[in-house]
């Protein structure tokens, strides 16, 4: 699937450096994403598995699962509703 947007791609090059490392927020800003969180957001709904690494439950940064994304976008995906429609 290509990237619409440099910052995504950008982002996907840092990510994909820091191999199983989480990468801060911090970084990316200064790697040159100017919203890291909202760039995140943006490729998971494209399909990249990206975690959320906490520790001691402080938000340390964020890492890439896979270097592709998966087939199904999350935008896709069945979503459980628990009220009935009319």
């Amino acid at each position: 699937m290509p990237l619409a947007d440099s910052q995504q791609q950008r982002l996907l090059e840092l990510l994909r450096e820091a191999g199983e490392e989480p990468v801060a927020f911090a970084q990316l800003h200064a790697g040159g994403i100017s919203f890291p969180a909202a760039v995140v957001s943006e490729l998971e709904l494209n399909g990249y598995p990206i975690e959320r690494v906490y520790d001691h439950g402080r938000l340390v940064g964020v890492r890439l699962l896979d270097s592709e994304p998966r087939d199904t976008p999350a935008g896709h995906l069945w979503r459980w509703r628990p009220w009935p429609h009319r």
